[in-house]
C-alpha cells in the first residue's frame, strides 16, 4: 500500500457503532456549538453520527480495552480492537474521536463525519521512557534518527505548580517518509493560524514529547523556560523553506494550532516551545469542503476501502487518506487552487493503486468517481446475521481478512451488501462476525470470492465472549483442560476459578498487567521463553541451581567463569553474581568480573539475581562451585589438571602418580603415540610424551 506520507489533511470519515451514554454533546463539551470557542463555528451545527474504528499498537496488532470518547460518548474496544458508538453527537464538519489507554501515549483522529456509518483507525504509541531526569537538571536528548529535544530541567504538574523528582521522558518522532504517519498522528492536519482561520496543513516533521513524574501523572516544562526541539525533514522531501510555522495539537478540540516558528539548519527544523504535546512542522494552505463517492462500473458504491488525496505540486508525495462510510462516501479538506490525485491503494490487488487526477478547485465540491481496474474483479459480498436468539444483529462487524489486510465491515440490520474488489490472483478470504450487543460471536468460516456475487447465506452468533474477571483473556480460553467446565481450572490453586481469578498464576501481577506488549491480549506473552504463558506461570524468570568447575588448577587461588551456565542467553534475562543471598536479595555489591572470580575464600556457592527485563520480576539462583576439575577427559586414569600440571591430585584415588612435572595432552589417552596410555607410563615411571620411552 501507498505511504501516508506528508498529509494535507486527514480527510477520512469514520463508520461504526458503539455502546454509548444518554448525554450527547458535541466535541466541545458545550450545549451550543462555539459557545467558549469562536472557530469551532467553522464546523458547523450539531449532528448525530454513527461510528465504528480499529486501535491498534506500533507493531499493527489490536489493542482491547481501549477507552473510545466521542464527545460525551464513551465505550470501549473489543478483543479485536474494534470499537461501536451507534449514536455520537458531533459537529456537522467535524468529529474528534479520543483514544486512551494506560501505557500509552493519548491518541485520536478527526474527520467530517457523514449520515453513513463512519470509520476510522487510530495507532497508539508506546509511553516508553527513553531517559529519566531529575528536576533541575538540564539534559539535551538524542534520538539516532537526528530528533533532539533540549530539556530545561525546570517542570510544572498538571495545576502548573513546581515539581521536584525524577521525570520519565518520552519522546517519539513521527517521519513523513513513514507508512504509518497518518495512523500515527492526532486529530487530522486541519488547524487554526494565529489569525483564527481554518487552513490545512502540510507537515515536513512532527513529534510527540510526553513527561510523566515518579507517580506516573503527566508533567510539562515550565512556561517560563522553553525547551528546543529538533525535528528531522523527512528524506522525500525537496527544498523545505528556511523558516516554517510551528503548530501543536489541542488535545481538548481536536485540531491544530499555530504558534511559534522553526528555522532549517542542514536537515532539521529547530524551534522552541514553552510546553509540550504534539509539536508539527508545516506549510497551511487555503481550504475547499471535498466529497467523493467511490463506486464500481455499476454505480454501486464502494464502502470501508481507504482513498487518499495528493497534491500534485509537491516535490515528494503528499498525501491524506480515508475511509469510505456505507454509502461510498468520504469528506473533508482538500487545498484550493490545487490539482490533486486521488488514490485508492491496491485496488483488486496488492501494490495495485488506482489514480484518477482531479482539481483544480475554487468552491466546495461533491463527485462520484468510478473505480475500474482490469486486475480487480468485483463481487457483492452478501450475508444475514442474526444473534443466538435468531433475531438480526444491529450492533455488530464482519471482520473480513483477505489480500492480505483486515477489513471491518459494520452489521446495522442484520444484513450485509457489500462490493469488495479482490485480486483475480487471491480469491481466498476468511471471516467472522460480532454481535456487540451481547458480546457474542459466529466461528471463522472460510470461503472465496465469485463474481458476481459472494453469498454467505444466514450466519449465527453464538460463541461467547464474555470475559468475567476482565483480564483480556474470555471465559471460553480460560477452559484450559477443555471439558467445557471453567469451574475446575484454577492454575493457582487459590479456590478461585481462571475466569473469575485476577491473578491466574497467583504471581502477584493480574493477568491484564502481564499483557506486556498492550495489545489486550496476555495470552500471547511467554516473557522468559519457557514455553508458559506469563499469566500461567507463577515465575516468568529463569531459574536454576547450577554447578561448576575452577577454570584453573590453583588449589590456592581458584579462578571462576560465573557466567559459564548462566551466561547463556535467555530471553529478556539479565544475570547478576553475588557473594551472600541477602546481598542478591537486595542487589547490593555484585561481583564485578563475574566471568573471572577469583575465589580465595573457598567458597561453596555464589548467588545469581535473575531478572526478568520485560516483567520486572526476579529471583535468585545458586551456583555451586566445585573446586579443581576432577574430570579426566581422554580416560587415561589421569584428571585433567594432573595431566597438565604435573601435580597429583590426592582427592582423586586411585588415580596413578604422575611422574614430576611432566606434562601429557588431557584430551589423549596415549599422547606420545606408543601404545601405552599416559597413566599407565607414569605409574612405571616412564615418559609418556617420549614414543621410545615405554
Amino acid at each position: 500500500m501507498k505511504l501516508f506520507r506528508n498529509l494535507i489533511a486527514l480527510l477520512l470519515l469514520v463508520s461504526l457503532y458503539a455502546c454509548e451514554n444518554d448525554n450527547n454533546i458535541p466535541l466541545n463539551e458545550n450545549s451550543e456549538v462555539g459557545e467558549t470557542n469562536p472557530f469551532l463555528q467553522n464546523f458547523g451545527d450539531a449532528f448525530q453520527s454513527r461510528f465504528i474504528g480499529t486501535v491498534v499498537n506500533e507493531e499493527n496488532y489490536p489493542i482491547s480495552g481501549v477507552t473510545i470518547n466521542i464527545g460525551s460518548t464513551f465505550t470501549t474496544t473489543d478483543a479485536n480492537g474494534v470499537f461501536s458508538i451507534i449514536n455520537a453527537t458531533v459537529f456537522q464538519d467535524f468529529a474528534h474521536i479520543k483514544a486512551t489507554k494506560s501505557g500509552f501515549i493519548d491518541g485520536s483522529r478527526s474527520i467530517v463525519p457523514t449520515s453513513g456509518v463512519n470509520q476510522v483507525k487510530i495507532m497508539l504509541l508506546d509511553l516508553d521512557p527513553i531517559a529519566t531526569v531529575i528536576s533541575g537538571q538540564a539534559l539535551t536528548i538524542d534520538l539516532p534518527d537526528g530528533t533532539e529535544v533540549e530539556l530545561p530541567g525546570d517542570f510544572v504538574n498538571e495545576f502548573g505548580g513546581p515539581y521536584q523528582g525524577e521525570v520519565d521522558v518520552i519522546i517519539k518522532p513521527l517521519n513523513v517518509d513513514d507508512e504509518d504517519f497518518a495512523s500515527k498522528m492526532p486529530g487530522n492536519l486541519t488547524a487554526e493560524n494565529t489569525d483564527g482561520d481554518l487552513r490545512v496543513l502540510e507537515s515536513y516533521g512532527m513529534i510527540a514529547v510526553e513527561l510523566r513524574g515518579e507517580g506516573g501523572e503527566e508533567l510539562n516544562i515550565a512556561p517560563e523556560t522553553p525547551a528546543i526541539i529538533k525535528i528531522p525533514v523527512g528524506s522525500t522531501v525537496t527544498n523545505p523553506p528556511a523558516t516554517i510555522s510551528l503548530w501543536f495539537f489541542d488535545e481538548d478540540n481536536g485540531y491544530w494550532k499555530e504558534e511559534g516558528f522553526a528555522t532549517l539548519v542542514g536537515n532539521r527544523y529547530e524551534g522552541e516551545v514553552s510546553h509540550f504535546s504534539f509539536w508539527n512542522c508545516d506549510a497551511s494552505f487555503e481550504t475547499v469542503d471535498f466529497c467523493v463517492t467511490i463506486v464500481d462500473e455499476n454505480n454501486n458504491p464502494i464502502s470501508n476501502i481507504v482513498v487518499q488525496l495528493e497534491r500534485d505540486v509537491s516535490g515528494w508525495s503528499s498525501i491524506t487518506s480515508g475511509y469510505t462510510d456505507t454509502d461510498g462516501l468520504v469528506c473533508g479538506l482538500a487545498p484550493a487552487n490545487e490539482t490533486l490525485t486521488l488514490i485508492v491503494p491496491d485496488f483488486g490487488c496488492v501494490n495495485n493503486d488506482l489514480l484518477i487526477a482531479l482539481g483544480p478547485y475554487t468552491e466546495n465540491q461533491n463527485i462520484s468517481v468510478t473505480a475500474q481496474s482490469t486486475n480487480a474483479l468485483i463481487t457483492n459480498f452478501t450475508a444475514t446475521f442474526n444473534d443466538c436468539n435468531g433475531d438480526a444483529i444491529t450492533n455488530g462487524y464482519l471482520q473480513l481478512f483477505y489480500n492480505n489486510e483486515s477489513q471491518i465491515i459494520p452489521i446495522t440490520d442484520g444484513n450485509i451488501s457489500q462490493v469488495i474488489d479482490y485480486c483475480n490472483t487471491d480469491i481466498a478470504y476468511t471471516a467472522q462476525a460480532v454481535d456487540i450487543t451481547n458480546n457474542q460471536s459466529t466461528t471463522v468460516f472460510n470461503g472465496v470470492f465469485t463474481t458476481p456475487t459472494t453469498a454467505l447465506g444466514t450466519q449465527m452468533s453464538c460463541t461467547d465472549l464474555t470475559d468475567t474477571d476482565s483480564d483480556g483473556v474470555i471465559d471460553i480460553d480460560e477452559d484450559l483442560n477443555g471439558n467445557n467446565n471453567l469451574d475446575d481450572d484454577d492454575t493457582d490453586g487459590d479456590e478461585i476459578p481462571n475466569y473469575q481469578d485476577e491473578d491466574d498464576d497467583g504471581d502477584g501481577v493480574n493477568t491484564a498487567d502481564e499483557d506486556y506488549d498492550n495489545d489486550g491480549n496476555p495470552m500471547n506473552e511467554d516473557s522468559d521463553g519457557d514455553g508458559i504463558a506469563d499469566y500461567l506461570d507463577e515465575q516468568d524468570v529463569i531459574d536454576f541451581v547450577s554447578e561448576i568447575y575452577a577454570s584453573n588448577c590453583d588449589t590456592s587461588a581458584l579462578n571462576y567463569d560465573l557466567t559459564e551456565t548462566y551466561g547463556q542467553t535467555y530471553t529478556n534475562t539479565t544475570f547478576l553474581y553475588f557473594v551472600t543471598q541477602i546481598e542478591a536479595d537486595t542487589n547490593t555489591n555484585p561481583i564485578v568480573n563475574p566471568s573471572n572470580y577469583t575465589d580465595t575464600n573457598v567458597l561453596e556457592q555464589i548467588y545469581v539475581r535473575a531478572t526478568n527485563t520485560v516483567s520486572n520480576q526476579f529471583s535468585v539462583g545458586e551456583i555451586y562451585l566445585l573446586g579443581v576439575n576432577e574430570t579426566d577427559s581422554d580416560g587415561d586414569g589421569l584428571t585433567n589438571c594432573e595431566e597438565t600440571t604435573g601435580i597429583d591430585n590426592p582427592n582423586t584415588p586411585p588415580n596413578p602418580e604422575p611422574s614430576g612435572n611432566t606434562i601429557t595432552d588431557p584430551n589423549n589417552p596415549d599422547t606420545d603415540g606408543d601404545g601405552v596410555d599416559d597413566g599407565v607410563e607414569t605409574i612405571n615411571g616412564t615418559d609418556p610424551n617420549d614414543p621410545l620411552d615405554f
